[in-house]
């Protein structure tokens, strides 16, 4: 079954024009996309004066229609300020844009665009082949396994994949964020209905009753599921396949749908996986240090698209963002949103380096990565990954051989996220600059060179080692060990050596002893972590310590005891559980208080002790039925 099947081979066209460009200019520029589907939609973003005025979204939207003589009406508003219009008809992309440019016209407005749809890219299903060689350190390969020596990842990682949405498939168990169904169609939705926190992917099939000239007949392809398997499917467990990063979490974004999806689900979907707020939809508690997007359709990067990934940028944890370079054999500038600023636009080559014929490429290509390739000599040189059985609804747990550029991009998304794991503090440019002079030159006789496919095949073994020599300064996990002190009936934890050392040679008032018991914890914050405060508790009070999972629960520790000493606002790093759950990859904290004017309380791993402490009198603390206050890493 081949993984990318929503995605036709896109057709070459431009989706914007820059706004000096006359409008008879625009027109010729999109008549030449020759059978480019219909557009019922468009972008607009008003000025601020406009935005500030008494009017609402809608209102401004009709007072426009009726000052441009344009049928449409208001639908939602986005992120970036931006709103997506609804024209009263399909029209032609020359027709749209045309509509657009003379909306932009108006001193009301700052820009307008077509909201076309994306599709996932895709390449012919004889292109592939059946083994993961691509991950060894052949001349085509990107060398994963030397890389695993370093570090095999981090569950602190966090990659979104902006896609057709997730299966539970067996080999992502306990790898899978909660994430976000960013389709607003029910049209294009396939599950009844519009936004919501359901990411799972019904099937983006289209039945032949559905089919049209735009959107032929297909089954599901599972498309999101395949993307997820390259960058993280469960390795080294004796079944299906080896993924790049073996603890990083996926957080599923879905936006593609039958047929694809818009430009405006697609948008706001990077800007929701990197933190961004979006209008109407609650905010991400998991933001993504990697967005992938293996996706595209033919134009020039928009505004729209420009703001998005500038602001993904800005809010300071994504620290790249990925993208498909297309599969349609021509120049990625005019293929979205690979062709967008700071985004990494990846061609695809083949197990010799070459690149692969269906690839996109051109000067605005970052890296290349495999993606599969038939070769009349070496036969199906595909990229194996996780799939789904079904024809149309999902079934059961699969995999395919598949290829396009659709997976050479999440051999890159794969890559960042290891290199997170060895430096989970390096910046966006950092790891821009990494990637660069890591990359692995092209072989001799390669049809690549760094004119047309980036500076080389992406080297995870070079990248991951460059980003340990530059961090972190200290360790990412440490060794949190519980000390009792018998005179006071008190339990401590301390993770800083010379803390510890202290307890362990008794220069203490009185005397702390190990208990034996402990866990770890992490000391750098990620995207999946949140700070846990300690506290000191003066003597009218416990003569003890806190330690406050959260920001929110130190802020109202801090608030209703004003007497208590914040030590330290982030002693360390754990992962709150989600309705009392921990992550498949992480181990429960339970927290008991000894409900006495000398307050104190104990955190342990082991839910026997727990009890046991319970059946002394101590009123055990969390969320969900299993009490579970916290989550650490193994």
């Amino acid at each position: 079954m081949t993984a990318c099947r929503p995605c036709r081979l896109l057709r070459r066209g431009a989706a914007a024009v820059a706004a000096r460009l006359s409008l008879a200019l625009a027109v010729c520029f999109f008549a030449g996309a020759a059978g480019a589907e219909d557009v019922s939609r468009l972008i607009v973003k008003f000025r601020p004066a406009a935005v500030k005025a008494a009017l609402a979204p809608a209102a401004r939207v009709e007072r426009l229609a009726g000052e441009s003589a344009v049928a449409m009406r208001h639908l939602r508003a986005m992120s970036q300020g931006a709103d997506v219009v609804v024209l009263d008809r399909a029209v032609t992309p020359a027709r749209a844009a045309a509509l657009a440019a003379l909306l932009a016209r108006n001193p009301a407005v700052e820009y307008a665009e077509p909201d076309r749809r994306r599709r996932p890219d895709k390449v012919a299903n004889d292109e592939f082949r059946n083994a993961q060689g691509y991950l060894d350190a052949t001349p085509g390969g990107i060398g994963a396994s030397l890389a695993w020596n370093v570090t095999t990842g981090s569950a602190a990682t966090v990659v979104a994949v902006i896609d057709t949405g997730i299966r539970p498939h067996a080999d992502l168990a306990g790898r899978i964020l909660p994430g976000y169904d960013m389709i607003a169609s029910t049209k294009v939705s396939n599950d009844g209905d519009g936004r919501d926190a359901d990411a799972s992917d019904p099937g983006d099939f289209v039945l032949a009753s559905e089919a049209d000239g735009d959107c032929p007949a297909a089954n599901s392809s599972w498309h999101g599921t395949s993307v997820a398997g390259v960058i993280a499917a469960n390795t080294n467990n004796g079944q299906w396949i080896a993924g790049i990063n073996w603890s990083a979490m996926i957080l599923p974004v879905r936006v593609l749908g039958k047929c694809g999806g818009y430009d405006s689900d697609i948008i706001d979907g990077v800007s929701w996986a990197a933190g961004v707020p979006v209008p109407g939809v609650p905010a991400n508690p998991y933001p993504a240090h990697v967005i992938n997007l293996s996706l595209g359709g033919d134009g020039f990067c928009t505004a729209t698209y420009r703001n998005a990934i500038a602001a993904a940028y800005a809010h300071g944890v994504t620290r790249a963002i990925v993208a498909a370079a297309g599969n349609e054999a021509q120049d990625v500038a005019t293929h979205v949103p690979a062709s967008c600023p700071s985004v990494y636009a990846v061609a695809s080559t083949t197990t010799q380096g070459s690149l692969a014929r269906y690839s996109n490429s051109g000067a605005g290509v970052a890296l290349a990565a495999p993606g599969g390739q038939y070769s009349a000599v070496s036969g199906n040189q595909g990229i194996i990954t996780l799939s789904n059985a079904g024809r149309t609804v999902p079934t059961t747990d699969s995999f395919t051989n598949t290829g396009g550029t659709s997976f050479a991009a999440p051999m890159v998304a794969g890559v960042v996220s290891l290199m997170l794991a060895a430096a989970p503090n390096l910046t966006a440019d950092d790891v821009r600059a990494i990637l660069a002079s890591t990359a692995k030159p092209f072989p001799d006789g390669s049809t690549c060179n760094t004119a047309i496919c980036g500076a080389g095949i992406v080297d995870t073994n070079a990248a991951v080692r460059a980003a340990a020599a530059i961090g972190p300064t200290g360790p990412e996990t440490v060794d949190v060990v519980e000390f009792y002190n018998a005179a006071l009936d008190h339990y401590f934890i301390a993770w800083v050596a010379a803390e510890i050392a202290n307890l362990d040679a008794g220069r203490t008032p009185t005397r702390w002893t190990r208990t034996g018991y402990g866990f770890k914890a992490g000391t750098f914050a990620g995207a999946a972590t949140s700070p846990v405060c300690r506290f000191y508790i003066p003597p009218a009070k416990g003569d003890s310590h806190f330690f406050g999972r959260g920001s929110a629960e130190c802020n109202a520790t801090a608030a209703s005891n004003p007497t208590f000493v914040l030590e330290d606002p982030a002693f360390m790093q754990m992962t709150l559980p989600s309705a009392g759950v921990c992550p498949a990859a992480l181990t429960p904290i339970y927290r008991v208080f000894s409900n006495r004017p000398d307050a104190n309380h104990r955190y342990m791993t082991e839910r026997g002790v727990r009890d046991q402490m319970v059946a002394q009198g101590w009123i055990a603390e969390g969320d969900g039925p299993d009490l579970v206050v916290m989550c650490a890493p193994n």
